[in-house]
């Protein structure tokens, strides 16, 4: 993560903006790197012992052949409070402690990735640390 920008509370919840420093990915299809830039405009709701954060992510994927594909994923990430207000800073937090779940869209304008284009996506994701890792599934 680059930079954490607190809003505070809205008519929503209590939003944040994250915005990423880069990294990679690599699949059965596509692999290549985050582009830094793109960034995370979540909402989090705090219900009793329960946290829910909206997720809202836009970026970049430039892949190992030259194409550039933008993905949005919306979805939510909930789980005890106690757990998720520390997850960033303790690294001892596992995915099994929370759910984070994703619905992905790609666009590309490359005819060698335009599959994406009319695709279903969908994530399960965890985070250790500042960093996010992605399971994500073409819907067949």
């Amino acid at each position: 993560m680059e930079t954490f920008r607190h809003i505070g509370k809205g008519p929503f919840g209590d939003r944040s903006t994250v915005i990423f420093k880069g990294g990679r990915f690599e699949g059965p299809k596509m692999r290549g790197e985050i582009l830094p830039g793109g960034g995370d405009w979540e909402i989090v709701n705090n219900h009793d012992d329960v946290q829910t954060a909206h997720l809202d992510t836009r970026y970049n994927l430039l892949t190992h052949d030259g194409a550039t594909i933008y993905l949005q994923t919306t979805g939510t990430r909930t789980g005890r409070r106690e757990v998720l207000e520390k997850l960033g800073e303790d690294t001892s937090i596992r995915a099994e402690q929370f759910r984070m779940r994703l619905n992905l869209k790609m666009e590309c304008g490359d005819p060698r990735y335009s599959w994406v284009n009319d695709c279903v996506f969908i994530a399960s994701s965890g985070r250790v640390g500042d960093q996010v890792i992605y399971d994500a599934y073409q819907v067949q």
